[in-house]
């Protein structure tokens, strides 16, 4: 790294958008991932959370289909599947920046602290390049579904942002959205209020982070991110 060049160390620079359901360039992705997560402490926007990750293969439609999944069962129907278990520290969010600490931990380890967890969240993970930037897609599913975030990273803060045409509203800074706020609080018991907040102010996108552009939806290539 240049002298020059700021050293982030353990923030995450990120903006998040709600939409309308999985745009078709997402399910182009050949390798979507399975991600379950749980929070073993979450408040005032610090959290800590252990995820387990899987290819999406991994578990059936029907398995995932129930309003109310079993974290227990979700972790025993993924089973050898498994290909990647992380912990990780967060602080709270402030202009699309936030504070993320993560290391690879023991898969059976991971999964045992899930299968105990009261608050956990599942979804369905699509990746792909628009343009200079790599998008993800979560599907969330059970008692969060249908909601679908997609989600801009960067190694630095995200300004002068093309934003894909299948954004419907900003939602970087609604805690509501929080992963950890959803595995709280799921979105089926607030997503009514929500649309009717959308439908009264209008599409929101964060200011101040250079100038915001409306652009393509369709990938230029699939992105695996690590």
């Amino acid at each position: 790294m240049l002298d020059d060049e700021p050293e982030w160390g353990d923030f995450e620079f990120e903006r998040k958008f709600v939409l309308a359901g999985v745009p078709a360039s997402a399910v182009q992705d050949p390798t979507p991932a399975l991600i379950v997560q749980a929070y073993v402490f979450a408040a005032d926007g610090y959290a800590v959370r252990v995820r387990v990750q899987a290819p999406a293969a991994a578990l059936s439609d029907a398995a995932l289909s129930p309003a109310e999944l079993d974290p227990a069962a979700l972790i025993d129907g993924i089973g050898d599947a498994a290909d990647l278990a992380t912990m990780g520290a967060k602080g709270p969010a402030a202009g699309g920046t936030r504070y993320e600490a993560e290391r690879e931990i023991d898969l059976l380890v991971a999964g045992q602290i899930i299968r105990r967890s009261d608050h956990v969240v599942a979804k369905r993970r699509y990746s792909l390049w628009l343009g200079d930037d790599g998008w993800v897609i979560d599907e969330f599913l059970g008692s969060d579904a249908p909601l679908v975030i997609a989600e801009v990273e960067r190694s630095g803060p995200v300004t002068d942002l093309v934003i894909p045409d299948f954004c419907i509203t900003e939602v970087s800074d609604d805690p509501r959205f929080a992963n950890e706020s959803l595995a709280y609080t799921p979105y089926c018991g607030w997503q009514q209020q929500f649309e009717r907040e959308l439908d009264i102010e209008g599409p929101h996108f964060l200011q101040g982070l250079g100038r915001n552009r409306m652009g393509q939806s369709g990938p230029t290539s699939v992105w695996n991110p690590e």
